[in-house]
């Protein structure tokens, strides 16, 4: 072997190898949230969608929601360790304009959790950035007139 070839095999040798060692340190999360919008009108419906990786230790996988006045509510999905289906989603109906924490926590059988959150804002009339939040009409915040009337 000429020293240009055996330095080509040595630097192959290297790239697979730290393929390897890279693929092996990037494993999923265990998990992860995702709404369908982030920000909606308070009469549509938001999806929030959880993927768990599979793993024997996983009971149950819980969506909650929570306005700034403590608000909110709460839905338990029954997991069945690594055979539990690894996507999971729930639609958040109904939801008064504000701000909510949206979070899934997933629970195992020894005691411990994961929790990941994101934040939703519903907006609708008479809500947050609403049609009628603070807005006053015309350019003096007066009654508006006909330009005939004087």
């Amino acid at each position: 072997m000429t020293r240009h070839s055996s330095l080509a095999v040595c630097t192959a040798l290297l790239a697979v190898l730290g393929s390897t060692v890279g693929a092996a340190e990037k494993q999923p999360e265990a998990l992860t949230v995702k709404l369908s919008a982030r920000i909606s009108p308070a009469a549509a419906d938001v999806i929030v969608r959880a993927r768990v990786e599979p793993d024997a230790r996983s009971r149950e996988l819980t969506i909650e929601w929570i306005a700034d006045d403590l608000s909110g509510g709460s839905h338990a999905i029954a997991m069945n360790g690594a055979r539990a289906a690894v996507t999971h989603q729930y639609a958040l109906k109904g939801m008064a304009p504000g701000e909510y924490q949206v979070r899934a926590i997933l629970r195992f059988n020894d005691g411990s959790e994961i929790r990941r959150a994101t934040t939703l804002m519903v907006v609708g009339a008479n809500g947050p950035g609403g049609f009628d939040a603070g807005a006053s009409q015309g350019s003096a915040g007066g009654r508006v007139r006909p330009a005939t009337q004087p």
